[in-house]
């Protein structure tokens, strides 16, 4: 039976932007074909991301710099949930009390070659050599420059048609820029498209191609409201792409990317992190080939997690064997979640040599999980004030998805940043930690 919300109107925040316009009308048009007698206001919230239009992401800063005055009034409650690009969602960490109510059907994740328009060329490899592309992304430059090393790449910021703008003004000097196809399309700019670029040569960004919707995590009116537009193999790949930054602990300046393909009942995964140039990366896959199987079997950990595998104290029973029923996902003051697994005895592994794939599963730190139970995601938690909580993953409320494939995805997400750091993801961090990230601006 459909859930009938309680209230006849409610408050949804947005960028002030034409794309996060578009965006929040398509959620609002759905949300009508199931609740038609609700009305939604559109309040507009213009963010540090769409204030500063001259320096490049990485040099504001990582977290939250198209989402921190939206969560704001939320937390207000002046505003009631707040439509999202979910790439732009810290995957790391969330305000207290904020969670992705919903998760939409996934547009194309990929990234798209515009070309200026007095090029007469389809692709990058028609422009000559030191060609400017226009991107503000380090994950874009780096992969681009691992690929493409004969072109200079130049910060272009603002929203899409100040991208635009910019491209076509020929004193500006951009040959082509590089933007989510995802945009374009919503934009209805497909004709503007000059080359789609395969996740072979780029892959994508966290979430990128899906919209995913903020709220209070203790508004469960909302969060059942919003459930409906639960779409559910984007919601496990997202969830599994979140568990993999978090766990990394990346953001604007750190170039990180996935591949994420799901088949009914199971998970591939790729990911990859890279130094700012692209001249160092890291980059393997993992593979669960059914979602639905309780974790009873291995899986990976890494001496260095003991911070994400911790339990319940009343999740052990006297004997000391687990009760799964009693496992719950907890929000710390760092926003950490906990993996609900036994700790492992820790192993060291040898870290393999950086720039390169992986095509063997390294030494790894094993671990068990009590089998999880088959049904919705219906645990609860309470707050102090003994509100009930949902049950989430990666910050992402699964209403009405199988808790084990949720889980399972989420620790997909998690054992493929395992592996990338016992491949020396560690060294790569530290080097851009380190470095002065400075993108040229035009």
């Amino acid at each position: 039976m459909q859930y009938v919300p309680l209230r006849t109107k409610y408050k949804v925040g947005t960028r002030q932007s034409e794309l996060a316009l578009v965006q929040t009308e398509s959620v609002i048009e759905q949300l009508h074909k199931f609740y038609p007698h609700i009305d939604y206001e559109v309040i507009k919230i213009k963010t540090i991301g769409d204030k500063n239009l001259l320096d490049p992401l990485a040099n504001i800063g990582d977290k939250g710099l198209f989402t921190k005055e939206l969560e704001v009034e939320l937390d207000r409650n002046n505003i009631d949930f707040v439509v999202h690009s979910l790439k732009d969602v810290p995957s790391t960490v969330l305000p207290p009390n904020m969670i992705i109510g919903a998760i939409l059907e996934r547009a194309d994740p990929r990234d798209a070659v515009v070309i200026a328009p007095w090029h007469k060329k389809n692709s990058l490899n028609d422009l000559p050599h030191g060609s400017v592309i226009g991107t503000s992304s380090t994950r874009r430059i780096a992969q681009l420059k691992l690929n493409y090393p004969q072109f200079i790449y130049k910060n272009i910021r603002g929203n899409m048609n100040t991208r635009w703008e910019k491209l076509n003004n020929r004193e500006l000097g951009y040959d082509a820029m590089i933007a989510a196809v995802a945009g374009l399309q919503r934009l209805k700019w497909t004709e503007r498209i000059s080359e789609i670029i395969e996740p072979e040569r780029v892959l994508y960004a966290i979430g990128q191609g899906a919209l995913g919707i903020e709220c209070r995590h203790n508004d469960i009116d909302t969060i059942r409201m919003l459930s409906v537009l639960n779409h559910e193999p984007t919601v496990l790949r997202c969830i599994a792409e979140r568990a993999f930054l978090r766990r990394i602990g990346g953001g604007c300046s750190i170039p990180n990317a996935v591949r994420t393909v799901y088949n009914d009942k199971g998970l591939i995964m790729d990911g990859i992190l890279l130094n700012l140039d692209g001249s160092r990366f890291v980059k393997d896959h993992v593979e669960n080939s059914d979602l639905t199987v309780p974790m009873t079997t291995t899986f990976l950990v890494s001496h260095s997690d003991d911070e994400l595998l911790s339990l319940d104290d009343e999740t052990q029973s006297t004997n000391g064997s687990l009760n799964r029923s009693n496992l719950k996902r907890k929000r710390t003051e760092s926003d950490i979640d906990s993996v609900l697994t036994p700790p492992p005895a820790p192993i060291q592994p040898p870290s393999p040599p950086l720039s390169a794939t992986s095509s063997t599963t390294p030494s790894l730190t094993i671990g068990t999980i009590a089998s999880p139970s088959s049904s919705s995601t219906t645990t609860t938690t309470t707050t102090a004030e003994g509100v009930p909580l949902l049950r989430h993953y990666a910050h992402v409320c699964g209403v009405n998805i199988d808790e084990t494939v949720l889980e399972n995805a989420e620790l997909c997400g998690t054992n493929l940043a395992v592996k990338l750091m016992q491949m020396g993801a560690d060294s790569i961090l530290e080097e851009i930690h380190q470095s002065s990230i400075i993108i040229p601006t035009p």
